[in-house]
């Protein structure tokens, strides 16, 4: 997985999350507002409608992709006979810029996923979902398991029943803080739970202290909540001023250690700043 996408995975504030069994939803997604799409195969989608969801997507999939729109699938755990299923089956036809797998156990089953999308025609990503409470000590391991993982993706409804706690955002602070801090050991995503309730003080509330712990975006299950996602993900103008300065100091250095305003520059910030201009040319761009 080169940088340049991982780069533009972190750049994607909000991602809709819709079931791959609703054909109908797929086309307007990129109208809808989100910066990315993931296409679900797993939890919203009955075990009765598990192979048409996966010929659905596929379809779609297979359409030239968007500019500017990252087109993820989440898949059926690897465990399981239709997350094999849904994992040959993108050895054959590619698609996504990433998938997403359930209930990620550890890095060995990151290298699994990997080994089979090695035979894939395009550089699909791999976006574990920490919903395990056994993987959320792990999560830096995760991180760190392949070259194809570019994002770490919270299960929150998940991990709250696993670790019988309420799910709100306060009792899966610890979860978020180590996915969070997994993340930046390799530049990766870090993705928030959509937010399950319908009221947008809730949502704004929510994604805010996410956004401020250090998380890069939130799913949604609803394309009304997108636009406050967006909004509230999205770095402010004195933000994009010092990253451009940034990254002038960088291209000044000429290979150099860059330095502004007297200081070195270091390698985190550089990552923090191309990632918020990637933001702000996505919004002049649109």
């Amino acid at each position: 997985m080169n940088a340049a996408f991982r780069t533009r995975l972190r750049a994607c504030r909000s991602f809709h999350l819709t079931p791959g069994s609703r054909p109908e939803t797929l086309p307007a997604a990129r109208a809808a507002g989100g910066d990315g799409i993931m296409i679900d195969l797993e939890s919203t989608v009955a075990p009765a409608d598990k192979a048409r969801a996966r010929d659905t997507a596929l379809a779609f999939l297979r359409q030239p992709p968007q500019p500017d729109f990252v087109r993820i699938l989440r898949i059926n755990s690897p465990r399981t006979v239709e997350g094999l299923h849904d994992l040959l089956a993108l050895r054959e036809a590619g698609g996504p810029d990433a998938v997403v797998f359930p209930k990620c156990e550890g890095a060995g089953e990151v290298g699994v996923v990997a080994d089979i999308l090695d035979g894939a025609r395009s550089m699909i990503g791999i976006i574990p979902m920490i919903e395990l409470a056994r993987a959320v000590f792990v999560a830096h391991h995760i991180a760190q398991a392949h070259e194809r993982v570019c994002g770490l993706f919270l299960g929150g409804g998940d991990l709250a029943a696993d670790l019988g706690a309420e799910g709100s955002w306060e009792n899966l602070l610890f979860a978020r803080s180590r996915i969070v801090a997994a993340a930046a050991t390799t530049g990766i995503a870090a993705i928030d739970v959509p937010y399950f309730k319908s009221d947008e003080a809730g949502l704004r509330q929510e994604a805010t202290a996410s956004r401020k712990l250090g998380m890069t975006a939130k799913a949604a299950l609803h394309a009304e909540q997108l636009a406050a996602i967006n909004a509230i993900f999205t770095p402010s103008s004195d933000a994009v001023t010092h990253a451009h300065l940034v990254m002038t100091a960088i291209a000044a250095a000429n290979g150099s250690v860059p330095v502004l305003n007297g200081h070195a520059v270091e390698p985190a910030t550089v990552r923090e700043a191309e990632r918020v201009v990637a933001i702000a040319d996505r919004q002049h761009n649109h």
